[in-house]
């Protein structure tokens, strides 16, 4: 009775905790997403200190695991943010107008998926980005979660804003 009552209560809290941006990696034939929410801490020495909340979920699932890391307890996390704020974006392709008239398309590859507010000078919006394997997107998803991989605990970090 107590386990399940604490399930309540940690999705309880959960669902309190607002993300700033999101990141995913979906491998098509695995049929299971890896998603990462990222937001603020509440309080702080200063400097921004950030959550960081991962869920694995089948695809047409329920959450099947959900974990937690933040900067003040795992030092690649802070990297893996600034990493971010420097990531390479594709430019948009209208079909047939460079000269190229193919179109790709990957049955096993893995989507990428990043939800974030633009940087200035494009600030007050929001941007989402998919792509596929041997992208800089892909690249920092799997350097992040590699990054993050020995920072994940059951509990979520206490000061939460």
């Amino acid at each position: 009775m107590a386990a399940i009552l604490m399930a309540i209560a940690l999705q309880t809290a959960a669902q309190t905790y607002r993300p700033l941006l999101t990141f995913s990696a979906h491998p098509a034939l695995r049929r299971v997403t890896t998603r990462v929410d990222v937001g603020l801490l509440a309080g702080g020495r200063g400097t921004k200190d950030y959550w960081f909340r991962k869920t694995v979920q089948p695809d047409g699932g329920e959450i099947a695991e959900t974990l937690w890391a933040d900067t003040l307890s795992c030092p690649g996390g802070r990297s893996v943010l600034e990493e971010l704020a420097a990531l390479e974006v594709p430019r948009p392709h209208v079909y047939g107008l460079d000269g190229r008239d193919d179109i790709v398309m990957m049955a096993d590859g893995v989507t990428y998926r990043l939800d974030a507010q633009s940087a200035p000078p494009f600030g007050n919006g929001r941007i989402t980005l998919r792509t596929n394997r041997g992208t800089p997107l892909a690249r920092w998803v799997e350097a992040a979660l590699s990054s993050l991989a020995g920072c994940w605990k059951q509990e979520p970090p206490k000061r939460v804003s």
